[in-house]
């Protein structure tokens, strides 16, 4: 993101702040609710979606040096990420070549190799099979690729992805769809990983992923919360391929049209919160503070039921404070679970209720809520299922 990009961003915030509105022009789209209720559709996403689709896992960190690793079970297929002795970031489908039990159990640390719990075959952190608990009993494989099964999976600016399935490699322009500059600009590699923590909600994971893309509902439902902090009707919507960036100023922006008029000189980071949807589950908030990674997935194999694994990265130039302030990583987690806990998802329960009565067959996504109607299509897009129209107003 250059310096004019972001210039332009706060232009367009300003704009919307003085205009009170937070759309220009566009329309209305309806989606249909049986799109949060249906299982077949449930079926076909769980397949292309979350296993033959490239998925966005976190940032660098969470690997952070050789001999590191992170085993994940979150997309329904059970990962093992690694950070093999040179420093690359491979990844495994987490099966015993033996009997295709679980090698490591779901968690991060550090290891040289991998021992199964089931009959004790060992691999080495590149996914080689080192050896066959007793072979003389079991036989010498020696001549059989038994190693762990690589999944393609790359490291793209201080990010990392996998694709669950095995097959070609990943390609950086089909993962971030022209959003290298804005990663590059933020320097995720020096961000350091403080914590994650799951939220699991009755709601389809769609409407999970809706929750993060409109304003819209700040001043209604967050005003104990959010509403403090951050400028309703004020923010800006960049598409990117199937992925997108949406800006939104907080309370600060204000301050610095009264004091600051020259907007090339505004600190840019301290003033708003970028939000971003990486293709198909991940929402990611960028604030002065660092990074809310958030990835959502079905639950259950229920169109019903969601799992959220909200992971929180921390900004190396306020590091040291939060270091200071020990209490200070924990209270920051609860006060962000407490606000998608108890206000966002708490009305998206409502929603699923009443998507699974059958009370209205579909909701409408206004021009200000542009970001919802990006993610329904680019989820249908996915699919190959036909793409909604949007109604000129």
């Amino acid at each position: 993101m250059e310096k004019s990009e972001r210039t332009h961003i706060l232009d367009v915030l300003t704009s919307h702040i003085a205009n009170d509105t937070t759309a220009d022009a566009g329309g209305i789209m309806r989606a249909p609710m049986s799109d949060f209720t249906c299982p077949k559709l449930l079926e076909q996403e769980c397949e292309v979606l979350f296993r033959n689709t490239p998925l966005c896992m976190g940032l660098s960190s969470e690997l952070p040096k050789p001999y590191t690793y992170w085993s994940d079970n979150a997309s329904g297929l059970p990962i093992l990420m690694v950070r093999d002795e040179e420093g690359k970031f491979r990844a495994f489908a987490n099966a015993c070549r033996h009997r295709g039990s679980q090698v490591v159990l779901e968690g991060r640390g550090s290891k040289m190799r991998f021992t199964c719990p089931f009959h004790a075959w060992t691999y080495a952190i590149d996914g080689k099979l080192e050896s066959v608990n007793k072979s003389n009993h079991f036989g010498d494989v020696s001549s059989l690729d038994l190693h762990l099964i690589e999944l393609p999976s790359a490291e793209f600016h201080g990010t990392l992805w996998v694709r669950p399935t095995p097959g070609d490699p990943l390609d950086e322009s089909e993962c971030l769809g022209g959003l290298q500059r804005d990663l590059v600009h933020w320097n995720f590699p020096d961000y350091s990983f403080a914590g994650t923590q799951i939220i699991d909600a009755r709601m389809n994971w769609k409407i999970g992923v809706d929750s993060y893309g409109e304003i819209y509902h700040l001043n209604v439902l967050h005003t104990k919360t959010l509403d403090k902090e951050v400028v309703g009707n004020a923010q800006t919507f960049d598409s990117f391929d199937k992925n997108l960036r949406m800006v939104i100023a907080n309370e600060k922006l204000n301050l610095m049209r009264l004091l600051l008029p020259i907007r090339e000189k505004w600190p840019y980071k301290q003033i708003t919160y970028t939000v971003y949807f990486f293709y198909p589950n991940v929402i990611m908030l960028v604030d002065l503070f660092g990074v809310d990674f958030l990835r959502i997935f079905p639950l259950d194999n229920s169109p019903s039921k969601s799992r959220t694994i909200h992971a929180w990265y921390i900004d190396p130039n306020v590091e040291k404070y939060f270091k200071d302030h020990e209490s200070a990583y924990e209270d920051r987690m609860k006060r962000f679970r407490s606000v998608v806990e108890d206000e966002d998802y708490a009305i998206a329960a409502d929603m699923q209720v009443t998507a699974e009565r059958g009370t209205q067959t579909e909701i409408v996504l206004g021009r200000n809520e542009v970001a919802l109607q990006h993610f329904h299509n680019a989820h249908r897009m996915g699919l190959s299922r036909d793409l909604l129209p949007v109604e000129d107003l």
